[in-house]
């Protein structure tokens, strides 16, 4: 449909949201992931499993700049 040239927004700019690269979003999931299974282990005391899951949460998060 095209818009009506008459109408007052038609030579508005339409709102446009930046596009996320599809290997940004897996490097934020992986990131995220990685963080909440952290806090998880740490709540249930298990202190060398933790610190593993939040080197790999910095690995993965130095991969989203």
């Amino acid at each position: 449909m095209r818009p009506d040239p008459a109408h007052p927004r038609a030579t508005a700019h339409p709102a446009t949201i930046r596009g996320v690269d599809l290997a940004r979003v897996a490097w934020l999931t992986t990131t995220l992931a990685c963080l909440l299974a952290a806090i998880i282990l740490l709540m249930r005391g298990e202190n060398g499993y933790a610190g593993v899951s939040f080197a790999v949460a910095l690995s993965a998060a130095i991969n989203l700049t």
